[in-house]
């Protein structure tokens, strides 16, 4: 739940496309985890595990931890076959400790943190295990999920109105802030300039009408535009 500030994810709508991430990623694993155990689904389970643990502690927990275990049970042989890292990991998770593994904080530079939520000791986001994702289909799983991204922001962009309304109508912002620790993936430069030039011509109409609330959306969007600053540096490294 949003804390209403000039975080990215300091509202409800940016918070609640965190969480439709994370349900789309369960509905993922849930699927994974019917289908016929091969190394290479049972690497894109892995992934979209590891991708879970960066996204939701609490998806570990009641019905849905219970599906998340009984998913990586039907592959538990298949797992066997992977590295020692990828192994542990895993049997961790059928092993009831997934809310634990995934309340571990993510590696996220203090600036980042406090452009996401104002005032934060802690990142909004869980560990990243790279054994997860250090095959080929783990690491292809993690990059649907940043088309997920890249899906999600493109309709937040789709109607001018939103532009200068994103701290209200941004789902896809969640998605955003998702891409500064979702790896190995890229995102096209060329998306990035485009929502940023958009968000910056929101914020030119907003002062252009100069509301009561324009302090604080200066504050929202250049928190945005660092955002869009650090991911156009990472994605271009």
């Amino acid at each position: 739940m949003g804390t209403w500030d000039h975080g990215l994810l300091d509202n409800d709508c940016a918070s609640d496309g965190v969480s439709d991430l994370a349900h789309h990623t369960v509905t993922d694993i849930e699927e994974l985890g019917a289908s016929k155990p091969t190394l290479a689904s049972t690497g894109k389970l892995g992934g979209a595990v590891g991708v879970l643990l960066q996204l939701s502690p609490h998806a570990f927990t009641g019905e849905t931890g219970a599906a998340i275990v009984a998913a990586l049970q039907a592959h538990a042989a298949s797992i066997d076959k992977f590295p020692p890292p990828f192994r542990r990991l895993l049997t961790s998770v059928i092993a009831g400790e997934g809310e634990a593994l995934a309340g571990r904080p993510a590696r996220m530079p203090k600036a980042h943190v406090a452009l996401l939520h104002v005032g934060a000791a802690r990142p909004p986001f869980g560990k990243r295990e790279p054994s997860l994702f250090a095959g080929k289909s783990g690491a292809a799983y993690v990059q649907s999920v940043a088309r997920r991204c890249v899906e999600m922001i493109d309709e937040d962009f789709e109607d001018e109105s939103n532009w200068s309304d994103l701290c209200r109508e941004g789902l896809g912002v969640g998605g955003l802030a998702a891409l500064l620790v979702l790896a190995p993936c890229s995102v096209p430069a060329r998306r990035l300039d485009g929502w940023r030039r958009k968000a910056r011509q929101g914020l030119a109409t907003l002062e252009a009408e100069q509301g009561d609330e324009l302090p604080f959306h200066r504050q929202y969007y250049k928190n945005l535009d660092r955002v869009f600053a650090a991911l156009t540096r990472r994605f271009a490294a």
